[in-house]
């Protein structure tokens, strides 16, 4: 049956312009790095619920400074970190070698042009997390062995956080003033069904997290954000709302969800492949 609606068509006239244009994050891959660090919490939860075996290559696109590349290198046999940022990479390279971590394969590659079994091998896992890659499913699917997973903010998200955080310090630039969010996945779903993948749908707790002994610790922890001498009462005043005592000092917190589509690849032996392993 003819499908009523063009899904792709529809997720292209609502595409932000720019997402996945390498100058935008090259811009923001020092603060990109900075809100990372205070997701650990949630990435290890983002992680386990890829379900990853310990001799399975992992492609990350659109992997950034590393958040989810690096965390998943200590589970898995390989992972290609593929981004069209070339300063996200240069984070990535820097901090997988403060860890220790060698077999995480930065790719300075856009995904635009990504050809699998060219440039691009099959790899056992894809994972696009908060990726502009979901303008191409196609692509995605293709590039997986055994599985597909993707995930978006479905609570506040960090772009929200950080435009609280410089909220009367900066103006968004141009490019961010829009909702810089990959296509919703109410329309991701419709896409994927559109193409035969019947997708399952789960949500995961998210957000940003981290204690801190004093006031003046926390203030400092985000040197990243580059706020100047001057606005730094008003910087002090956007913190606040997000710390809360707890054990003697405070905690950061900003929570949130994600939501993460999946599927699987058809089992060799014909059987229904199992779900992901999930977070008690």
């Amino acid at each position: 049956m003819r499908n009523l609606i063009d899904w792709d068509l529809l997720a292209e006239m609502s595409a932000t312009p720019g997402f996945d244009q390498a100058e935008m994050w090259d811009a923001f891959a020092r603060r990109y790095e900075g809100y990372g660090r205070l997701q650990s919490e949630a990435t290890r939860l983002h992680v386990h619920a890829l379900g990853l075996r310990t001799d399975d290559s992992l492609l990350d696109v659109g992997a950034g400074a590393g958040r989810l590349s690096l965390a998943a290198a200590r589970h898995v046999k390989r992972v290609t970190a593929l981004d069209v940022s070339g300063e996200m990479l240069a984070a990535l390279r820097r901090n997988a070698e403060a860890a220790g971590i060698g077999n995480v394969h930065p790719l300075h590659l856009s995904w635009r042009d990504a050809h699998v079994g060219d440039n691009l091998p099959v790899h056992d896992v894809v994972v696009a997390a908060r990726s502009p890659a979901t303008f191409d499913l196609r692509k995605l699917d293709a590039a997986a062995r055994r599985a597909v997973y993707i995930m978006l903010f479905a609570g506040p998200s960090l772009k929200e956080f950080h435009d609280a955080l410089i909220a009367g310090i900066e103006s968004p630039p141009p490019a961010a003033r829009a909702r810089l969010q990959p296509s919703g996945h109410v329309l991701i779903f419709n896409r994927l069904a559109a193409m035969g993948i019947e997708a399952s749908v789960n949500y995961v707790p998210d957000g940003f997290s981290q204690w801190y002994p004093d006031q003046a610790s926390a203030i400092a922890d985000f040197e990243w954000l580059e706020i100047p001498a001057a606005q730094r009462d008003r910087f002090r005043s956007n913190l606040l709302q997000f710390l809360a005592p707890e054990r003697g000092g405070l905690r950061l917190r900003l929570a949130s969800r994600s939501v993460m589509l999946w599927w699987t690849k058809a089992a060799p032996s014909g059987q229904p492949p199992l779900p992901p392993r999930w977070q008690a």
